[in-house]
């Protein structure tokens, strides 16, 4: 992999005798070893393949601590050593302020990938887990969690620095659904909202829609389309990319009106030339589902006007051929 490790660094966070989280600071940066480049190597990818992330950018009147650190740190007013010890104790100052006891450890690292220059925040739990030594007698092995990091944000250096439009060049990981515990994360980078990820996902379902529908395809190729749509955005999560509206194009079949997806979308909807795929938006292109007062129904697309009838006249759904499991517990 084509990383280039600027600096790196870890601290400590711990709960203290009165039941505060406390900072244990490093004195000084760790060196560029090669178990320092697997650790990054590794963060880097995982960081990549996490499908949750909001996004943020500072606006030219944010004054928040974290970017008045940052700011320092990039006019080369403060040595890393300083910078990565400074937000540590802004990141203690919000855990203990919203009083949550979040312990191990802060991992601070700046490094180079193809043509960016990136900054990683992100806080890897502690694990112990039973090990076997040399003379075969168990023992406490030590070890970061790596795999569902829960806190982390990362911020492309190089949109940062030039571009100044860009709403989208800090990301962090969002927390699981329901949950609060990123929202003191996200307050400690002091960022303000950027790119709806959801939002764009939306919209571009309905530009999808809307042009199966301008080019009157008929229902069997609007099927198709939606699932190649829904293909192209799967394999793109998957290999941690991001949607690019033009590689769509592609998807549609030409039309004797020579209309072109890309052109379409860019005249009519307010979508990015690309961003990450949403899980949760892309189940729509496939299926139809809701709930409400007791009743939860979910069905694919292909099934409506086959075995399934709608009739918005009397607002009701008649299925023929119901699932078996379904079927035998009606019976009983």
């Amino acid at each position: 992999m084509n990383i280039s490790l600027k600096h790196l660094i870890l601290h400590s966070l711990s709960l203290g005798s009165e039941g505060a989280v406390e900072l244990q600071a490093r004195p000084q940066e760790l060196a560029a070893s090669d178990k320092a480049m697997e650790l990054i190597e590794e963060l880097h990818l995982g960081y990549n393949a996490k499908a949750a992330k909001g996004f943020g950018y500072y606006n030219n009147e944010n004054s928040s601590q974290f970017k008045g650190s940052l700011d320092a740190y990039l006019k080369q007013e403060t040595p890393f050593l300083a910078f990565s010890q400074d937000i540590a104790s802004i990141l203690v100052e919000q855990v203990n302020a919203y009083q949550v006891v979040e312990q191990g450890v802060l991992l601070v690292a700046e490094y180079e990938h193809v043509a960016g220059d990136y900054l990683l925040v992100a806080v890897l739990e502690r694990k112990v887990s039973p090990s076997v030594n040399e003379q075969w007698e168990i023992t406490d092995s030590h070890y970061l969690e790596t795999s569902s990091i829960q806190l982390a944000a990362r911020i492309d250096l190089t949109d940062m620095q030039r571009n100044s439009e860009s709403t989208r060049y800090l990301s962090y990981v969002k927390g699981r659904a329901g949950r609060k515990i990123s929202d003191f994360f996200v307050e400690f980078l002091g960022c303000d909202d950027g790119l709806d990820v959801k939002q764009q996902n939306t919209v571009l379902m309905q530009a999808v829609e809307e042009f199966c529908a301008a080019t009157q395809l008929e229902a069997e190729e609007g099927a198709e389309v939606r699932k190649e749509v829904k293909s192209y955005c799967e394999q793109q999560l998957k290999d941690g990319e991001e949607i690019k509206v033009k590689e769509l194009t592609e998807v549609f079949p030409e039309t004797d009106e020579g209309m072109d997806f890309y052109q379409f979308a860019a005249d009519n909807y307010p979508l990015e030339e690309q961003f990450p795929a949403d899980r949760g938006s892309l189940k729509k292109m496939a299926k139809f589902f809701g709930q409400g007062k007791g009743v939860s129904i979910s069905f694919d697309r292909d099934l409506l006007g086959e075995r399934i009838q709608y009739d918005p006249q009397t607002d009701t759904l008649t299925i023929v051929g119901i699932p078996p499991n379904l079927r035998e517990q009606l019976s009983k």
